[in-house]
């Protein structure tokens, strides 16, 4: 979780953009495509937030991407991120990481 500017944040507040970054990368040797995906849930299991974008990566490139969420209540919510390799297919690339944040 990083703010505009690409800094960790390790608190959160209603209103402040929270950008869910992740490092990709394909270790393979063949273009991979892919769809990253960012789903915040909040504490009653609703969708929050949901957003994706899809693109392709050569062989052995990585690069960081970001999705932004700005929370519009205080409250409990669970940042999901996946990672398959479309949208259509979605057979997934990368096991989901999950992370609970407070907004305060």
């Amino acid at each position: 979780m990083v703010d505009t500017t690409g800094h960790a944040l390790s608190s959160f507040t209603v209103g402040q953009e929270i950008g869910v970054q992740s490092v990709l990368t394909n270790h393979g040797t063949t273009n991979q495509n892919y769809a990253y995906m960012v789903q915040v849930m909040d504490g009653s299991g609703g969708t929050d937030y949901f957003q994706a974008q899809s693109a392709s990566l050569e062989g052995n490139q990585s690069f960081t991407v970001v999705q932004t969420w700005i929370p519009t209540s205080p409250g409990t919510y669970t940042v999901q991120v996946f990672v398959w390799d479309g949208l259509a297919s979605a057979i997934p690339l990368t096991n989901v990481v999950e992370k609970q944040v407070t907004v305060n």
